[in-house]
């Protein structure tokens, strides 16, 4: 059928309502709507033309539709080239998005009026393929005479519906003069569309696994067998310090990291095609250190050449946070929380703090209750490991069985009763941290031998397993006992005493800081009277003359359980000596005690220097055999002032 005899045709369509009933059903409906909205085929001439603004506005508003259209719409033209046929592509609005073929096919669109922007709702142009296409939901096919436009009247189209999740998002169209296309046309037409819905939910799923990869608090990184990076999530970007992620896409991890010296061990051990499983290292990125733990996998290929790795990386400072967090508050304690009048004890605060910066383990001794816990905690808050863990473990609390399982952790069947999956000791937990053993001197024989080497290796092995891992943790030590006595009894080891000893702090007890007695009783009373949101109690002077007398053989601990004791009991505003009669006879009997005589101290001090010659000034030996502890010995000295 030539132009003139289609055009001749259309025409008396038009002209003759009587022949119109020989359209299929659906295009009369269509041109009965057509009519409705008041279209008059001879008048228009173009459809609706968009501006450029508007087109960039419906592009973006289907630019998942247009990115998983355009390969198949350039496959199935490469398929159809020379045939005369253009491949269009409109939205769900009728605007065409796209519209590609040969120079010749594009000529021959654009007289049609087939071109980028322009719209082909039923309300604006009449009766054409897309409109009812996405009127009826279905492909469909026009030919040239069928179109209720007149410009369209010299072409046969082919088109076919995009759905996605039950939602008609646009449609692909094939576009030829009149005389051209079949059924076999919109067969292609209906393949491409079935393509191109597989490539939108192939897209979905990649865009899913990317957000759940950049969800991950860990870094994930991928290779491929060429060590080229294949994957890599957000966190991992930040970890990496990454600006444009798609920018290393492609990239060898070589080009990423082998810059500096300091990761060719990291880049080494994760392309050996071996499992890593949590191994800590330190990455060097833009001349910033950054602790990690690293997990790695192979891919599992018939072919290990072709295989890849995949390795997840996390942060060690996370890690700690995640631990601290776990394990309770850690350190709360602070230098500047400890109260401190006494000359003797800030001189001892000081060593502790010169000390608190090294890496050298360290040895508390002292009576208990003199604050060696606090100390400790101090120490690791002003340590640079201030951001990592601090656990405390008292040896004496913890039943002997069960002390090496609690410290070293155990695998899975280790023992009876063992916790499915095992358990991860203290010394894991405490990694790059500070770990407090309080009461080591109740430590097992046969354990210190353990904990010597675990010392000396940096290694620690878990009850039931071969394997030795790696932990770096700063050892805080606390005794009440005489470890050198200890040592003579054999029930401590010399050679761990030295090695926990590397620094030694002799914490003085309670009754040798009169000055601090007056100053913690205030603080303990202030923060008593808060805790059990009191007014603040003023305490009898005869109060203060007492504690000040006695001895206070619980040291700091039993004051501040006495005034948390005398603040819940007081019913007056002040804490008087009745009410410390009824809480604590020792300090009453103390204030009825009668000070020392001069002859009582020039007989003590005689037969401390007797003690002291008969074993030639060794302060171990004349403690031992006076019956008192190193610290009172000296103390005694010092007040009685004893050479030597």
């Amino acid at each position: 059928m030539t132009y003139r005899e289609l055009r001749k045709k259309w025409e008396d369509l038009h002209k003759f309502p009587a022949q119109r009933n020989s359209l299929r059903p659906e295009i009369k409906d269509s041109w009965e709507r057509s009519y409705d909205f008041g279209i008059d085929p001879y008048l228009r001439e173009n459809p609706y033309i968009c501006t450029q603004a508007e087109l960039e506005q419906y592009r973006q508003a289907s630019d998942y539709l247009l990115e998983a259209s355009r390969p198949v719409m350039n496959s199935l033209l490469e398929y159809v080239a020379g045939s005369g046929f253009v491949i269009v592509l409109a939205d769900a609005n009728l605007c065409l998005l796209e519209v590609i073929g040969d120079q010749q096919a594009l000529r021959w669109a654009k007289n049609a009026r087939a071109i980028e922007g322009s719209l082909w709702r039923e309300e604006l142009v009449g009766t054409n393929t897309a409109s009812i296409v996405m009127s009826l939901v279905k492909p469909y096919y026009l030919y040239g005479f069928e179109h209720f436009c007149l410009f369209s009247s010299v072409a046969s189209s082919f088109c076919s519906p995009i759905i996605d999740e039950g939602k008609l998002i646009g449609g692909l169209g094939m576009i030829a003069p009149h005389d051209l296309g079949n059924n076999q046309t919109l067969g292609m037409a209906v393949a491409a569309t079935m393509h191109i819905k597989s490539k939108i939910e192939m897209k979905k799923i990649e865009n899913l696994h990317e957000v759940i990869n950049d969800s991950m608090t860990e870094g994930l990184l991928a290779l491929d067998a060429n060590r080229a990076i294949t994957l890599m999530n957000e966190n991992c970007a930040r970890i990496l310090k990454v600006d444009h992620k798609p920018s290393v896409i492609g990239r060898s991890i070589y080009d990423l990291l082998a810059n500096h010296p300091e990761n060719h061990h990291f880049i080494n051990s994760i392309t050996q095609g071996r499992t890593i499983t949590d191994e800590n290292f330190n990455l060097l990125v833009k001349n910033e250190s950054i602790p990690c733990n690293i997990t790695c996998n192979p891919f599992k290929s018939l072919n290990a050449l072709n295989g890849g790795v995949v390795i997840v990386i996390r942060e060690r400072q996370r890690i700690n946070r995640l631990v601290r967090n776990s394990i309770g508050g850690g350190a709360t304690m602070y230098f500047s929380d400890i109260v401190v009048k006494n000359k003797d004890f800030a001189d001892t605060l000081k060593t502790a703090q010169a000390a608190a910066s090294s890496t050298s383990n360290v040895l508390l001794l002292g009576e208990s209750g003199t604050g060696k816990d606090i100390i400790a905690q101090a120490m690791h808050n002003a340590s640079p490991r201030r951001h990592n863990p601090y656990l405390a473990i008292n040896c004496a609390a913890l039943p002997r069985d069960l002390i090496a399982s609690e410290l070293f952790g155990y695998e899975e069947g280790a023992f009876t009763g063992a916790r499915k999956g095992g358990n991860i000791g203290k010394f894991e937990l405490a990694d790059q941290g500070t770990i407090f053993l309080d009461e080591i001197g109740d430590m097992p024989l046969y354990l210190q031998a353990t904990l010597l080497r675990v010392l000396e290796e940096k290694k620690v092995m878990r009850l039931g397993s071969s394997k030795l891992i790696p932990v770096d943790v700063r050892i805080i030590a606390a005794t009440n006992k005489d470890l050198e006595i200890e040592i003579e009894h054999n029930r401590f080891r010399r050679d761990l005493f030295y090695r926990l000893g590397v620094i030694k702090i002799d914490l003085p007890p309670l009754q040798d800081r009169p000055e601090d007695i007056l100053e913690l009783t205030r603080v303990f009373v202030e923060k008593t009277c808060s805790k059990f949101s009191k007014p603040v109690l003023q305490i009898a002077d005869e109060v203060l003359e007492a504690f000040t007398a006695y001895d206070w053989p619980g040291n700091v601990r039993e004051l501040q359980n006495l005034i948390e004791a005398a603040v819940q009991l007081c019913q007056d505003e002040v804490i008087t000596v009745e009410l410390i009669e009824k809480i604590s006879a020792v300090v009453v009997n103390n204030q009825t005690k009668s000070v020392p005589a001069h002859e009582d101290e020039l007989m003590e001090k005689q037969i401390i220097i007797e003690a002291l010659a008969q074993h030639k000034y060794k302060k171990k030996e004349t403690a031992a055999a006076l019956g008192i502890s190193r610290s009172t010995l000296y103390r005694r000295m010092k007040e009685l002032e004893i050479q030597g």
